[in-house]
């Protein structure tokens, strides 16, 4: 089954494949028009993508590689991670392995995320259907969106029976990594990674590079005398990686062409002997008429292409002005800039400075705040420039949130290596506009909450513009941010009702991103919490406030199979809130909602009869608020518990028109809202399908079951661990609804990929997961003696039983 926004190909593979919006692109090796050395201004002779500098070292590495390629190592399917700060050599190292990948027969290509134009088809990249095997190489997989790297992960080019290799390329494994790993695995793919060491780790290797470096720029640069070249103190630390090391001998080699001149010794002298090359470069052209462009209009251009581009041309012009270009030179200054640093793709404007850390540097050291100020002046309009496009007012929406997001994701590079940036520009924007920061998704806000200057009155400031509820790029950031804030509040809490709701809160927030064990402890402390606030102070906000804890308790309770003491704490909470709601509509939802919770208790320990008449009543509560947004929901979910429990008291007929109606509301609720709502939508899929098998139409509970099954498979590429479970359970269903409509070979494979799945959750948590694997275990063995489906076990997870 292809995955969702895949598209199929087979044969050759020409050009580039577009998924979706498009999430990502797919071109071949070597499809970017190339240009000539001698063409190329000095700061893009370090540019990797041109290979001026002959590769070097690296043995050992290649070597690693080349056996992770090898099939008797990694299996059919594999991904690694290769990390290393930038500028420390992980583009060459993938070029070389993609180029000798190639010349051994294996088919190369390279993965990107940004929506550019297609490319002109350059023939199929190399390889063919009967070469090696697939190699794909994602450079910056760390800036990718949520669910675009699963998305590539299921694309049909990367299944289809040989050998595939995905290498994934970034500047560290922090937030984003863990999560796709454990998703990786699901899915069947091993994944490890390659911390990428230092090219120069010692003094004798950086010389070696050194040299290597020099003999090369030393070749292309008029005027050039080798001899003359001085060489740096190389043990100094900054000359760790191998882009400093190439910077420090192409300005050597550069300074050697004048008599007299002496080379700059530190990092930050080298980036500025590159800027004063930058706008005499500039000024070069323009007394030469080739460009028009005073310097000052071309320096906002780079500063603005560095934290927006590249961009496609129609939004170009906008996207300058927004930066505080004069809108009568606009075109003109597109033009020029254009003819100073072309496009790669030829697609675009608006190229950013390469290598990357050339860019960044050369923003840094254009915001005032740096110590280096007398040596390189900064630009006294640069930090307005990066406030400008972080807010990008009169942008239209969609250029606006890319403009906002690009810009805020290379200010939070640059911060990290440039504390000025963080303390002049981003931390000042975002306390001016504290809803900014979730505008690049989690990776960059995890970066952002990462900053040495990061503080609580900021976090508290971002806290109130985190999704509510669950969404799946946010949930583990929102969960630290969470952290963060309840260990600093709760010291400073005299109160026991805000020391409840403290522990609520953070409860919520771990148990959407899985840990149900630290979840439940949050709870038990926001519930002991509560008890000691009401005995101070019993009035009825007091009072609610218990049962909102012991309400949410018994959930956190049923997701550790503690069936009898989650039952007992929900039984509580309605003692609580039922002589509250009667003249109180917000009293009346809270009892809706744990009325709901107590029909869903009821029904696990047996006790049907009472979980049916707990269950109405919640219905009737929330039908009664239904034109509310929040009674909507609750109706919804209210419908599909209630489906579940008349189920087991043999009322086909009213259970499937409960499930009917609970998916009618689901849905429209999803298209509104698919990141908040497709959770439900899934999971009362799977009710309906079991519905549909229970009145004998099988081939209606197929249908829905498999629905429910592909909302389930996207929403685990997001959050395995939230939302693993719940995808077991339909793909159990799913193989029965299958084995009773003889399609045995499917039911076979479905079931055992479920077992796969509990196995693994098996293993991480004997206490938890062990009963669930024992069923599943049990109906897979009956299924292969080829006994009566009729005895399967049925999997029906109320709503929160797994993933709440």
């Amino acid at each position: 089954m292809a995955a969702p926004f895949s598209v199929s190909n087979s044969g050759n593979f020409h050009g580039n494949v577009f998924i979706g919006s498009p999430a990502y692109r797919l071109t071949g090796a070597g499809g970017a028009v190339s240009r000539a050395v001698e063409s190329l201004r000095l700061s893009e002779l370090l540019d990797a993508r041109h290979r001026v500098v002959p590769f070097v070292g690296r043995e050992d590495e290649q070597r690693s590689l080349w056996r992770w390629l090898d099939p008797p190592h990694a299996g059919l399917r594999s991904v690694r991670l290769m990390y290393a700060p930038g500028g420390q050599g992980k583009t060459r190292l993938a070029d070389r392995l993609g180029a000798t990948a190639q010349e051994a027969g294996w088919t190369v290509l390279h993965a990107y995320c940004e929506p550019l134009t297609p490319e002109p088809r350059t023939g199929p990249p190399g390889g063919s259907d009967d070469g090696r095997g697939l190699l794909v190489v994602v450079d910056y997989a760390d800036r990718w969106p949520a669910g675009a790297l699963p998305s590539l992960f299921t694309d049909p080019l990367l299944h289809g029976g040989g050998q595939v290799r995905v290498l994934l390329l970034a500047r560290s494994p922090g937030y984003w990594w863990p999560e796709l790993r454990s998703w990786l695995t699901g899915v069947g793919m091993t994944a490890d990674e390659f911390p990428l060491p230092p090219l120069a780790v010692d003094p004798d290797a950086r010389r070696r590079l050194f040299r290597v470096a020099v003999d090369r720029f030393a070749g292309l640069l008029p005027d050039a005398r080798p001899a003359k070249v001085v060489v740096p103190r190389l043990t100094d630390p900054a000359y760790g990686t191998a882009l400093a090391v190439q910077l420090a001998a192409l300005v050597a080699v550069d300074v050697s062409r004048r008599a007299g001149s002496t080379a700059p010794s530190s990092l930050v002298d080298l980036y500025g002997h590159l800027i004063n090359r930058e706008t005499g470069h500039w000024r070069k052209l323009r007394r030469a008429g080739e460009t028009t462009s005073p310097t000052q209009q071309l320096d906002l251009a780079v500063v603005t292409a560095t934290l927006a581009g590249p961009v496609a041309d129609d939004a170009a012009g906008e996207i300058l002005r927004c930066a505080g270009a004069e809108p009568t030179t606009i075109r003109a200054l597109l033009t020029d800039h254009t003819a100073c640093y072309p496009s790669h793709d030829q697609e675009s404007v608006l190229e950013p400075l390469r290598p990357d850390r050339w860019g960044e540097a050369y923003l840094a050291l254009a915001v005032a705040g740096h110590d280096w100020w007398r040596r390189h002046p900064p630009r006294s309009w640069a930090a307005g420039v990066a406030r400008a496009l972080l807010r990008a007012a009169d942008l239209e929406p969609a250029t606006a949130a890319g403009v906002r997001a690009r810009a805020l994701t290379v200010l939070s590079e640059v911060a990290t290596e440039w504390p000025h940036v963080a303390t002049r520009v981003l931390l000042p924007a975002l306390r001016a506009d504290p809803a900014l920061a979730t505008a690049a998704g989690g990776a960059v806000l995890a970066t952002l909450v990462d900053l040495p200057d990061m503080d609580v009155e900021l976090l508290a400031a971002i806290e109130p513009h985190l999704p509510p509820g669950r969404h799946s790029d946010f949930d583990l950031v929102a969960r630290d941010i969470t952290c963060r804030l309840v260990e600093y509040r709760l010291p400073r809490c005299g109160d026991d009702a805000e020391r409840a709701r403290l522990h609520l809160g953070y409860g919520r927030r771990l148990a959407r991103t899985g840990d149900r064990r630290a979840a439940l402890e949050a709870l038990d402390r926001a519930v002991t919490a509560a008890e000691a606030a009401l005995a101070t102070d019993a009035r009825p906000p007091t009072a609610a406030l218990l049962a909102r804890a012991l309400h949410l308790r018994g959930h956190r309770l049923a997701a550790v199979n503690r069936s009898a003491e989650a039952l007992a704490s929900v039984e509580r909470a309605v003692d609580i809130l039922d002589p509250l709601a009667g003249d109180d509509p917000a009293y009346r939802f809270r009892l809706a909602e744990t009325l709901d919770n107590l029909g869903t208790r009821l029904a696990e320990v047996g006790r049907h009869p009472e979980a049916e008449v707990a269950a109405r009543r919640s219905v009737k509560l929330f039908a009664a608020d239904a034109s509310s947004p929040a009674g909507e929901v609750g109706l919804a979910v209210a419908l599909t518990n209630l489906s579940a429990i008349e189920a087991h008291l043999d009322r086909a007929d009213s259970a499937l028109q409960a499930a009917r109606r609970a998916e009618q509301l689901w849905r429209r609720l999803s298209d509104d809202q698919p990141s908040v709502y497709l959770p439900e939508l899934a999971l009362t899929l799977n009710t309906l399908g079991l519905r549909y098998a229970e009145s004998r139409r099988l081939e209606e509970a197929v249908d829905a079951t498999a629905a429910s099954e592909t909302l389930y498979r996207k929403l685990v590429e997001g959050n395995s661990v939230v939302f693993g479970l719940d995808l077991a359970a339909v793909l159990a269903n799913l193989s029965g609804h299958l084995w009773r409509l003889n399609r045995r070979a499917e039911a076979l494979q479905t079931h055992a990929e479920a077992e796969r799945i509990f196995a693994r959750w098996g293993g991480a948590d004997l206490e938890v997961f062990s009963p669930h694997l024992r069923e599943v275990r049990q109906s897979l063995a009956r299924m292969v003696a080829e006994q009566t489906p009729v005895h399967l076990h049925r999997w029906e997870p109320g709503a929160g039983s797994f993933g709440s």
